[in-house]
């Protein structure tokens, strides 16, 4: 059976519940009908057949149902609706359930049951959040596209051939260097658009781009460099994986430490990175550090054998950071090492992979957290140094795929010590991102 329910001023998102309990649905209505509007349902099969005949922005199901359960529901609306956020009401006991409505479903996330009314409404509004972020960068690129003939054109092919490798992005790249000389104040979206392009290549999130380059910052602004420089090294820090698009699939399997390669070509994808963001006239003062990131600070690296200061100060930056961070998080490091493990190795290479003041300056400002209060930062720490209090910027997700913990929660004693199980019991090393 199916109900709708619309407030006084109707929600911009509408959101379907199935429950095969009346006053489970009856209590959501009173909880969540002033912020959303509400379809619900007590029967799967009636919730799917509305489902295919009408647009929901979000759907949320119990586990335990009679004929259907919530993952197969889940599973099916997927198939129907799949750009929907899906959410799990589900019970402690179906752990095992969640997990398959997790894999199989697409589920966004879940609600244990009791649930708690804030937290309830506070996850649906993360949610809705994310489903809105998502519709707004649809709606921004149809807007892009609608700026001129040649940017529409541009953005259709980006949209089209983002997968292909360094021919399509030559031609995509000549029609942004025209859109950037018609357009500085599309600036902005256009460095967005390739920051897509690397996340996508790579496999790498926004997140990982975003630490990245604040850390860099950071390094930049306690070695005392002038505004300018800093702005520059983080914009550097943005780009520094554009070169990837250009690799193999073979090789973004590589390691990602500068001389620990078995083919030297993946070290030389900052060489195709330059290139490609020296067509950029307003990105060219970038190429020089870009493009020297791999070198050594003993001359043996690449691409051109550099040392000491000739090579750029923000490249020195760069290494440090990305290769301390590849050490404990790197996505193709299956040997990942501890925050103290990674701190020594840099400690071990300075003089011979890295700068030594560089390397002094950056080690100084992830152990001294309560020091940089005023820094916008993110910092990554093992279990050793985490606290009470700190707040996750990043989803903490296992080796198996499924999310322990999510950004924005604030750890607790309790947290903490499942945490420090988990890793004994499992012999792993957990990282923890927090700012």
């Amino acid at each position: 059976m199916m109900t709708s329910e619309n407030s006084t001023d109707t929600p911009t998102l509408s959101l379907l519940l199935l429950d095969d309990e009346q006053c489970i649905l009856d209590s959501l209505k009173r909880l969540l009908r002033k912020d959303y509007r509400l379809i619900t349902f007590t029967q799967g099969q009636e919730a799917l057949a509305y489902l295919e005949e009408n647009h929901v922005d979000m759907v949320m199901s119990d586990m335990r149902m009679p004929n259907m359960d919530g993952a197969e529901f889940l599973c099916r609306a997927k198939a129907i609706i799949p750009e929907a956020i899906r959410i799990l009401l589900t019970g402690y006991s179906d752990l095992e359930s969640t997990i398959k409505a997790i894999n199989q479903g697409g589920v966004y996330t879940y609600i244990e049951k009791p649930w708690d009314n804030e937290a309830l409404q506070l996850t649906l509004a993360k949610a809705a959040e994310h489903y809105k972020l998502k519709i707004e960068k649809q709606r921004l690129t149809g807007r892009l596209a609608n700026a001129n003939k040649e940017l529409e054109q541009f953005n259709q092919r980006l949209e089209q051939k983002v997968s292909q490798r360094t021919q399509a992005l030559q031609i995509s790249k000549q029609k942004l260097a025209m859109a950037l000389n018609r357009h500085q104040d599309l600036f902005q979206d256009v460095l967005e658009m390739i920051s897509a392009t690397i996340e996508y290549r790579t496999g790498l999130g926004s997140a990982h781009t975003k630490r990245i380059a604040l850390q860099a910052k950071a390094l930049a602004v306690q070695l005392k460099l002038d505004e300018c420089e800093c702005r520059r090294i983080h914009l550097c820090a943005l780009l520094h994986e554009i070169g990837t698009v250009g690799l193999t699939d073979d090789m973004l399997k590589q390691p990602n430490i500068s001389g620990t390669n078995l083919d030297e070509t993946f070290d030389n994808h900052p060489v195709i990175g330059a290139d490609i963001i020296g067509q950029v006239k307003r990105f060219e003062p970038l190429t020089a550090t870009i493009r020297h990131q791999n070198e050594n600070i003993d001359g043996s690296g690449l691409p051109e054998h550099l040392a000491g200061d000739d090579i750029p100060v923000g490249a020195r930056i760069i290494r440090v950071v990305k290769d301390f961070d590849y050490l404990i998080a790197g996505k193709q490091n299956h040997k990942k090492i501890t925050v103290n493990g990674a701190k020594i190795w840099l400690q071990k290479q300075a003089g011979v992979l890295y700068d030594k003041n560089v390397v002094n300056a950056f080690l100084q400002i992830i152990s001294n957290k309560s020091h940089n209060q005023d820094m916008e930062m993110i910092y990554s720490v093992g279990l050793e140094a985490v606290r009470p209090g700190d707040v996750l910027t990043e989803d903490l997700t296992l080796d198996n795929g499924n999310t322990m913990l999510k950004a924005g929660q604030e750890l607790n004693d309790a947290m903490i010590t499942r945490l420090r199980h988990y890793e004994k019991e499992y012999a792993t090393q957990v990282t923890l991102f927090i700012n």
